[in-house]
């Protein structure tokens, strides 16, 4: 009969490893890669790969070229991965940077963009009309064209009117001929 031991399983889907149950296993058998014989104290419940810890801190990640790329939440005392800092991506000032790149020689943050660039990043956008003045444009759109077509429409009634008029005289004077026609043959 083997002796059984009790083990401490964290989950390895997040960076904080955080505590899942303590469970008794043989011990013989060998630790899974989820598990430690590390107690938790006082209620502690983020696994660092050492011990057992309540506070977690971020963990700020920068691409092959330097550039601040992902912030990973991690407990306190954990080791970091490749391209991980826990310099904070801020200027000298405390405050944010819009394209931060880390300078390992000096352990910092540097701020790539030039205050051109981020002045006018920082332009305010065109404000977008609201339903209601987009529908009154589309308002003033239809009736500027039903006034162009009215327009139009008075322009062809003019020149039919002319028409008419010309055509009235035309039979008039057909009328007139025929007339004077009629009273000579008929003579």
């Amino acid at each position: 009969m083997s002796n059984k031991i009790t083990v401490y399983e964290f989950d390895t889907t997040s960076r904080m490893y955080p505590f899942l149950a303590a469970v008794q296993i043989d011990e013989n058998i060998g630790l899974k890669n989820n598990q430690t014989t590390v107690v938790p104290s006082d209620g502690a419940r983020f696994f660092n790969g050492h011990e057992w810890v309540n506070e977690l801190m971020n963990a700020y990640h920068y691409d092959e070229k330097g550039y601040f790329d992902a912030v990973a939440i991690i407990p306190k005392g954990s080791e970091l991965k490749t391209n991980e800092t826990l310099v904070v991506p801020y200027d000298n000032e405390g405050r944010g940077m819009y394209k931060p790149k880390f300078d390992m020689a000096q352990n910092t943050w540097i701020e790539t963009l030039t205050q051109t660039e981020i002045d006018a990043l920082n332009q305010p956008a065109a404000p977008k009309p609201t339903a209601e003045q987009q529908t009154i444009s589309l308002l003033g759109q239809r009736v500027a064209q039903t006034t162009a077509e009215n327009a139009q429409i008075k322009q062809d009634n003019a020149q039919l009117k002319q028409m008419v008029s010309a055509l009235g005289q035309t039979v008039a004077q057909l009328k007139a001929q025929s007339t004077i026609t009629t009273d000579t043959t008929t003579n």
